[in-house]
């Protein structure tokens, strides 16, 4: 009898699966990670566990402090989770606005569950720093604020360690070192495209590299609301300036890391209706229980599969379960 010490021990190792009902007839072939088992519900588990770690390693974390961290969706949950676990106390801010139909009410209560402490940011009070953006940009702007507030309380206090996804290597290393590794070793090495959501960067990086580092020829593929383009806000600038305008230092994001590596070889823009429409069918269909992000990786890794052509193996992620979006329904949003 094999029995598993500690609930951290059951993050990752998920299963792969070939997708069969969203695909009959079209001739390609998609695998799907089933990263919405892990044990908070979503593909954070691996890079909050990760980050947190080796934050005790170098000490930037002890017995008694805090963990926070900026969080719009995912990380809340898993780093609640993960820093529970561990004895921390966890502080989350999350923005109180966002794009489209955003309510991250049922998020907020699975961090709570957890037992984090959650706060809404408002923008009401940088309405000057933030006049002259367009409305992709405000979004983008509502992370920037989040960043703001965490900066700030960890410099104030040494028992304060922000967790800081959008530039923490760890968050790459940690999809570099397992989810990247299991997929090669559920196909045996043998993969022609990679899609992810980009989010923070972290999952489309760090698994590309593991595959690149086998197979240079993959096509990776990154995948973005049509309403929230972070990759903009990063290339422009934007997000840099904002920061600058809010008082934090330069920092490099891991989207910049994800640039200065030649990726992605493309970027796919998907609508809310089309990421709710594949999210439907998995759950219907497939009997897959994820949400938004999942369904768009899904809409974007079949036309990869179309374009790649017959036999050729394209492997995308389900990110989370379908329920931290209940709030929304039936008009769920595809966020970032």
């Amino acid at each position: 009898m094999r029995v598993m010490r500690g609930v951290l021990g059951l993050i990752g190792n998920t299963p792969l699966l070939k997708l069969e009902k969203v695909t009959k007839g079209l001739g390609v072939d998609v695998y799907v990670k089933c990263e919405y088992l892990n044990p908070s519900g979503s593909i954070k588990d691996r890079m909050a566990l990760r980050m947190v770690e080796e934050a005790e390693k170098e000490g930037r974390l002890k017995a008694g402090g805090t963990v926070i961290e900026q969080t719009s969706g995912n990380t809340g949950p898993a780093l609640a989770f993960v820093g529970g676990v561990k004895g921390y106390r966890v502080r989350l801010f999350i923005p109180a606005q966002w794009t489209g139909t955003y309510s991250p009410a049922d998020r907020i209560r699975i961090m709570k569950c957890f037992g984090a402490e959650v706060e809404a940011l408002a923008l009401d009070k940088y309405q000057k720093t933030l006049k002259d953006l367009s409305a992709l940009g405000k979004a983008g702007a509502a992370l920037a604020i989040g960043m703001k507030r965490c900066y700030e309380l960890e410099r104030d206090d040494p028992k304060i360690w922000w967790a800081n996804q959008m530039c923490n290597i760890n968050n790459a290393l940690a999809h570099r070192d397992t989810t990247g590794k299991e997929i090669l070793e559920q196909l045996d090495g043998e993969v022609d495209g990679w899609v992810a959501s980009i989010g923070t960067g972290g999952t489309i990086l760090g698994v590309a590299e593991a595959l690149k580092k086998r197979n240079r020829d993959v096509k990776v593929i990154g995948v973005e609301p049509a309403d929230a383009s972070l990759t903009d806000d990063v290339r422009s600038g934007t997000m840099a300036r904002l920061l600058k305008a809010l008082g934090v230092p330069r920092m490099e994001f891991l989207i910049e890391r994800m640039f200065e590596g030649g990726l992605p070889d493309e970027v796919v823009v998907v609508t809310d209706a089309d990421a709710r429409e594949m999210a439907n069918r998995l759950c219907r269909e497939e009997g897959l229980f994820c949400g938004m992000s999942s369904g768009a990786n899904v809409y974007a890794a079949i036309q990869l599969a179309k374009k790649l052509g017959r036999d050729a193996k394209v492997v995308t992620v389900l990110v989370d379960r379908r329920d931290r979006y209940f709030s929304e329904y039936p008009s769920e949003h595809y966020v970032i």
